[in-house]
């Protein structure tokens, strides 16, 4: 029954977090995969064991709620609501290119399949034998649909069942398919559009916009650190409109020239919008609207990149292997490859536009390869390397003399992290 495979011991690593209403719209849960298996946790509070300390605060931790065993390893897992229950549904996405969206039936108590899909076919693989990208899932901010990155080039679009775009979608859709959660879904390749886009380094959709939009990173022409002196500033950003009435993506923002070591896009959330880029070295933000702007996070963007940069004063980091999140909608929480934390305050003026940077260290944990914001105040963290932590942050100005109140003008915020 065994000879070809058989699970000794369960995966402890954990890969992937997610925190949505899994069981019910009035509850939050963290859901964390961990290979083949999907653990659910509810927080709880828990009251000091001495009453005698007054001083004493109610700690929270994380309470084991419920274990499923999938039939596979998640490469990547995103929540959303497709059904009128108020639960959020799991989109899990499985090598080489299947998604499947699961929901929890409260009757069953167990996981429900909504929908599978297979982008196996050899028209989609094109001659690709062995495929060396793993699939990646994003959904639209607003729950309108949600795409999967397969093969490096294809992206499928998994429309959500929505009043309006049930009535300018085709009449003659069977009635199976009316029923379900999902409208059919396409297949758009990047790589035979009028301007083909190749070598994608990350995708995510933006806020904000009347139609879901999704950027794309990429690499045209491919360089590295050795050829940097001939070919540098090689990647690019386009955001695509997705009209999946109509089936057409139409590109409404592109930019070109950013430093070739760009590796991952953050969304910045409303009221400030716009996108947030990552590089090993620097940091980007870019808007449709205004001006990029940048700073330079070490000295090696003195001769890796053309693209204006300005100084970040007071820290040399690298940003390579970072997870990050957004805790509000102009702070970024930082999980670097060493451990440390730093929380990046996005400075605006009055026209909700970022002309400045802020990062604050505010701990050292575990290596992360996961993290997501839970809830007012807390952070988790997810390792494959070591336990992975419940951090809960606060924060608070820095005490300043009067006199040293005068030469500054606004105090910098510092971010304080107890552990669970």
């Amino acid at each position: 029954m065994y000879a070809f495979y058989r699970e000794i011991h369960p995966p402890t690593g954990v890969e992937h977090c997610v925190y949505c209403h899994f069981f019910s719209p009035d509850q939050q849960n963290l859901v964390v995969a961990k290979g083949s298996e999907l653990t659910v946790y509810s927080m709880i509070t828990v009251d000091s064991n001495k009453p005698t300390d007054k001083d004493s605060k109610p700690k929270n931790k994380l309470e084991e709620a419920a274990t499923f065993h999938i039939f596979g390893k998640v490469m990547s897992m995103q929540s959303a609501q497709v059904t009128g229950s108020g639960r959020d549904a799991l989109l899990l996405s499985f090598m080489n290119a299947k998604v499947s969206i699961v929901e929890y039936d409260p009757n069953m108590h167990d996981l429900k399949t909504l929908s599978m899909h297979y982008f196996e076919e050899d028209e989609t693989k094109e001659g690709v034998y062995r495929n060396i990208f793993h699939p990646v899932v994003k959904v639209d901010p607003d729950h309108r649909c949600a795409i999967m990155l397969t093969y490096g080039s294809k992206l499928v679009v998994l429309p959500f069942r929505r009043d309006g775009l049930v009535e300018d979608l085709d009449k003659s859709m069977s009635a199976s398919t009316r029923r379900g959660a999902l409208m059919p879904s396409y297949v758009i390749r990047l790589n035979e559009m009028d301007d083909p886009i190749c070598n994608v380094l990350d995708i995510q959709f933006l806020h904000g916009y009347y139609e879901p939009t999704l950027l794309i990173l990429y690499e045209p022409l491919r360089t590295w650190a050795g050829r940097v002196a001939v070919r540098q500033d090689t990647c690019s950003i386009v955001a695509l409109s997705l009209n999946m009435a109509q089936k057409v993506h139409p590109i409404i923002w592109s930019q070109s020239s950013l430093p070739y070591d760009c590796m991952q896009v953050q969304a910045v959330p409303k009221p400030i919008g716009g996108v947030l880029i990552l590089a090993v070295n620097s940091l980007l933000y870019l808007n449709q609207s205004i001006p990029p702007y940048g700073v330079s996070l070490n000295s090696l963007t003195d001769w890796s990149t053309a693209f204006p940069l300005k100084t970040q004063e007071g820290v040399k980091l690298s940003m390579d292997c970072t997870q990050a999140t957004f805790i509000s909608y102009d702070r970024l929480a930082l999980s670097l490859k060493d451990g440390e934390i730093y929380v990046l305050t996005l400075l605006v003026d009055g026209m909700r536009s970022v002309r400045g940077f802020h990062l604050d260290k505010a701990a050292a944990s575990v290596l992360t390869t996961c993290i997501c914001p839970m809830g007012d105040g807390f952070l988790f963290l997810g390792s494959r390397l070591g336990n992975s932590l419940l951090l809960k942050y606060t924060e608070k100005v820095s005490e300043t003399s009067p006199t040293d109140a005068s030469k500054t003008e606004e105090p910098k915020p510092v971010r304080e992290i107890s552990y669970f």
